[in-house]
């Protein structure tokens, strides 16, 4: 088959997989309803009363600044309510689909199919990336970030380092992570330059990768305050990680592992065949970036020690894609090689899209349907509890009836995460000393409880784990522990106490909590 009938094929297979990733984005869009906690959160923190408490408060989301003045501003357009939130997400999805064609376009590397099928189509991106934080925005950058290196690499006029240094600079605004993928980008492109003896487009890379370090310098001293970064810590492994890794890259489903599999392989050819002396800078360029950023964006998470999510890989795996793309272009001369990398690409949609469309028609959260349900029919004298307390954060969002709420533990701002607040009641002797009485006298006076996440209910002859103040117990500062010995002790509470109680029913949702009712006092 000849190339030119190849390269119509590949165009017209690029258009095909770039509609079905703008109807799946949609589908995700009118789908996923409520935004859920982290969201929220953002929203939250985005649209602060005034500026001076966006400076204060950002540090609790896990975004730089620039994100949430970005946000900030689409609000003041667009306004601040679920349809426009979730076209939100939607144009950074279409931002990021359009970045892998002027990627390809830009580098004449032809249709971006690699791209389209395991970073646009990916349905952790799909899912997650489409969601109102700055992981979608993030990838869309660094993506960005990896094609204006090339292009620089590719003609090193002054304007494309200049867009490369703004690149850089705007990927490690938008997402903390990204500064371990610059600093990959940065060492591929450094590494070409090695094997190309070029030691003065070395020296320009390493000048931008400056200018960024040095852009992100006034959040160091913001960063290392905070205190109570530690609740989050749960020393991940490196098991850990690769198991999350790997769900992200959708390698549950047999065809996208083998797809996943195969792309290395077929990348590897050119230097197979190859000598480094006769390769292109991009050819040394793709592959070095694509070693380094799995490795650092690896040594990133395992340094941050955070409980590994699908979500914080949605960077790398763009990345990964886009190195990949770029390395099987610089073989493009071979049908062989064309040819598998479409079928392998086609496997790869074809498998994923059949496994994540339940996925992608779940909704996000429940807890808006939960909120609105309560705020019709709660009423003054019932009491509502929301456990644990993260889930607040969108309670408060979307609540406005006319019971009183709290969490578990109590709080005094449900606005964002308040991790220095949990942290307080953490190291208290007894954090629910303030509830248990509200709700004795709730259901003395004949009102009823609304339980918007339930309790831990204790079966017989089992214990309720008793924790001492952090960090004395042997789980230190780390706050899961915490929320289950809290709700196991509600629960013990409520057992001891309520007359009557039920479950009442809920639409599923990937954040889904439960809905009880308790009402009736006994001593």
């Amino acid at each position: 088959m000849r190339n030119e009938t190849i390269r119509r094929i590949e165009f017209l297979i690029g258009i095909l997989l770039s509609l079905i990733a703008v109807a799946f984005i949609s589908i995700r869009a009118t789908h996923a309803g409520g935004l859920w906690r982290d969201e929220c959160d953002s929203v939250a923190t985005a649209t602060m009363p005034t500026f001076s408490e966006l400076l204060h408060y950002f540090q609790f989301d896990s975004f730089p600044l620039p994100f949430a003045l970005v946000l900030r501003g689409y609000v003041a357009v667009a306004g601040n309510n679920d349809t426009s939130m979730r076209v939100f997400g939607a144009l950074v999805g279409l931002s990021l689909l359009l970045i892998g064609w002027w990627y390809a376009r830009r580098l004449r590397t032809g249709a971006p199919l690699i791209f389209l099928a395991f970073a646009v189509l990916n349905p952790t991106f799909l899912i997650w990336g489409t969601t109102v934080r700055g992981y979608g925005l993030g990838c869309v950058i660094i993506v960005f970030a990896l094609a204006a290196t090339a292009n620089f690499l590719a003609d090193r006029t002054t304007r494309n380092a200049f867009l490369m240094a703004i690149a850089f600079v705007a990927a490690v605004q938008c997402l903390v992570s990204n500064t371990a993928l610059v600093f990959a980008i940065c060492l591929g492109g450094i590494s070409a330059c090695f094997f190309r003896s070029d030691r003065k487009t070395a020296l320009i890379i390493a000048g931008a990768l400056g200018v960024a370090a040095l852009s992100y310098s006034p959040y160091l001293a913001t960063y290392s305050k905070m205190g109570w970064h530690i609740l989050l810590q749960t020393n991940a492994s490196l098991a850990a990680l690769w198991d999350t890794f790997r769900d992200s890259l959708g390698a549950h489903n047999p065809a996208a592992a083998i797809a996943w599999i195969a792309l290395p392989l077929i990348a590897a050819i050119p230097w197979i065949l190859w000598t480094t002396r006769d390769a292109s800078s991009l050819s040394i360029f793709a592959p070095f970036t694509a070693l380094f950023s799995l490795a650092g964006g690896f040594i990133f998470l395992y340094w941050l020690s955070y409980t590994p999510q699908n979500w914080y890989f949605l960077p790398l795996i763009c990345l990964l894609a886009g190195a990949l793309e770029l390395t099987i272009a610089a073989f493009a001369g071979s049908a062989v090689v064309r040819i598998i990398r479409l079928l392998v690409c086609l496997i790869a949609v074809a498998g994923t899209s059949w496994s994540s469309w339940p996925s992608l028609i779940t909704r996000q959260s429940n807890v808006d349907l939960i909120a609105n349900w309560l705020g019709s029919n709660a009423e003054g004298h019932d009491l509502i509890i929301v456990n644990p307390w993260y889930f607040g954060v969108s309670f408060n969002r979307y609540y406005h009836g006319v019971a009183p709420w709290l969490t578990v533990p109590l709080l005094s701002d449900l606005r964002i995460h308040r991790y220095d607040l949990l942290r307080e009641k953490m190291s208290e002797e007894d954090p629910l000393q303030e509830i248990r009485p509200t709700i004795e006298e709730t259901l003395r006076n004949g009102g009823r409880i609304y339980l918007a996440g339930g309790a831990k209910l204790l079966e017989e002859n089992e214990r309720a784990i008793e924790l001492p103040p952090a960090p004395r117990s042997q789980y230190g500062w780390n706050y899961l522990p915490y929320v289950v010995a809290w709700s196991q002790e509600l629960g013990k509470f409520l057992q001891a106490h309520v007359q009557h109680s039920a479950e009442l029913p809920q639409l599923g949702a990937e954040e889904n909590i439960p809905l009880w009712e308790v009402e009736g006092w006994h001593d």
